[in-house]
């Protein structure tokens, strides 16, 4: 917190400092209406900095899924049925009776193995580059000049030079009005005791 703090201090002094030094004075004397002004004009140079949008071309690498069907063969085991004469003995009620061999119609099963060609989806993944327009920010800086004007009244024209009165005038950085008189005390000394 402490580093961060001298390192803002340390810009805003390198900032001003830098500030001092591109400003220009310039001193002349001028006599208008009997009193005599010294004017100052002071021009100073400062960083104007501007943002605009440029179109760059980027690369970007994207992914792309595709799904083909691919063959495959299967094995697997079916059931049949078949009907067949099956011989076998018969016994009846009567237990003196000797067995009959007799021949029935009956289902068999077997299984048997059978392989067939089928299709199989497979996803597949590929990395694609694409190029993007993106809109990049640029910063330009300009050096902008402003010029002050300062009139301050030194004393009657023949007289010795003593400061009475501090005027601005013009430039793109000053009001370009002279500074406002104090205003007049609106209860002069004899209309105050009544």
């Amino acid at each position: 917190m402490i580093h961060a703090r001298s390192t803002v201090i340390a810009l805003v002094l390198t900032a001003t400092s830098a500030s001092a030094l591109l400003a220009q004075q310039n001193v002349d004397y001028v006599t208008e209406g009997g009193v005599r002004y010294q004017v100052i004009t002071s021009t100073t140079e400062r960083p104007i900095s501007s943002l605009r949008y440029e179109p760059r071309e980027i690369t970007v690498n994207r992914e792309r899924f595709t799904t083909d069907l691919q063959d495959s063969v299967r094995t697997y085991q079916v059931p049949v049925t078949q009907y067949e004469w099956v011989p076998g003995y018969q016994k009846t009620w009567n237990v003196f009776a000797p067995p009959v061999l007799s021949y029935r119609l009956l289902p068999v099963t077997r299984w048997k193995t059978q392989t067939e060609t089928i299709k199989v989806p497979i996803t597949r993944r590929d990395v694609v580059p694409e190029r993007q327009v993106q809109q990049v920010p640029v910063t330009d800086t300009k050096v902008a000049r402003e010029t002050v004007v300062r009139r301050v009244a030194i004393g009657m024209a023949g007289d010795a030079p003593s400061v009475a009165r501090n005027e601005q005038i013009g430039g793109s950085g000053a009001s370009g009005s002279p500074e406002e008189a104090p205003p007049a005390d609106a209860f002069p000394l004899h209309d105050r005791g009544k």
